[in-house]
């Protein structure tokens, strides 16, 4: 364009253009540091938000997971608890068979052995049927009326006995031998549902548990790369930001001054 002596008329937004593009890349690197995510909206990078979305998603899902691999690993947990308790109760129970094989006891002492025989599988239903894990029961039937399996043929018939049976028509002063026996068979029955959940919780759960907080590692590695600011690179690149904003800013003022002055000579020339 030119000025009405036909010389170039001076051009006094020169200067606007480097400093809007150096006042929105400050704006960009304060809300970087601000936030500490590297995209903010859809317009920083359409791609990467799209996966990083994806990756929040798979890492959202994985935790979860690990979470329920968690709590049924402490349920287990739990669960073996009652049952060692309930395995230690039954040896003692097997104890006191022997005990009372002893022919020189007193009536005394063998109505003693019946009330601690009794009480042994009292407790054992107590630990058992009280052992719970975030509200709920850990066994769902008595675990006596399962265990200790024990069946004998009398006269042609077979009568099934289990350690719920103990001090429940079985006594110690009559049937010290069944009751061993019973107690013997219980204490293996126990130890084999032990191992069950060792297992379970050694070759299923820990495994799976391992798997699982490897694979969200990775994934927020990943999302933490596309997601997430670099600090460092956001810490230099506000400062650069600042030094241009601040040039554009000077050079804009400088522009307009020189502007003025100019249109003040062209005006007094005309």
């Amino acid at each position: 364009m030119m000025s009405p002596l036909g010389l170039p008329k001076p051009n006094m937004f020169a200067g606007l253009r480097p400093l809007r593009e150096n006042e929105s890349m400050l704006q960009r690197s304060m809300e970087r540091l601000a936030t500490g995510r590297m995209i903010n909206s859809g317009r920083d990078d359409p791609a990467g938000l799209i996966a990083g979305v994806h990756l929040d998603a798979a890492i959202r899902a994985l935790d979860a997971e690990s979470r329920a691999i968690q709590r049924e690993a402490s349920s287990l947990a739990t669960k073996d608890g009652a049952l060692s308790a309930a395995a230690d109760m039954a040896a003692e129970l097997e104890g006191l068979t022997v005990q009372a094989a002893d022919s020189t006891l007193s009536d005394a002492e063998r109505d003693a052995l019946e009330i601690e025989a009794a009480s042994i599988v009292r407790a054992i239903e107590h630990t058992t049927g009280s052992a719970s894990f975030a509200g709920e029961k850990l066994f769902g039937e008595p675990l006596t009326g399962e265990i200790g399996a024990l069946e004998i043929e009398e006269g042609g018939e077979t009568t099934s006995y289990t350690l719920a049976d103990v001090g429940r028509g079985l006594n110690l002063r009559d049937d010290a031998d069944v009751i061993g026996q019973i107690a013997g068979r219980a204490a293996a029955d126990i130890a084999t549902q032990r191992g069950e959940i060792g297992a379970r919780i050694a070759n299923e759960l820990q495994p799976r548990s391992r798997a699982v907080d490897t694979e969200m590692i990775r994934l927020a590695q990943a999302h933490s790369i596309i997601v997430d600011a670099d600090y460092a690179r956001e810490t230099a690149s506000l400062m650069r930001a600042e030094v241009l904003a601040k040039a554009s800013r000077y050079l804009v003022a400088l522009e307009s001054r020189n502007t003025g002055l100019a249109l003040d000579l062209l005006s007094g020339a005309a």
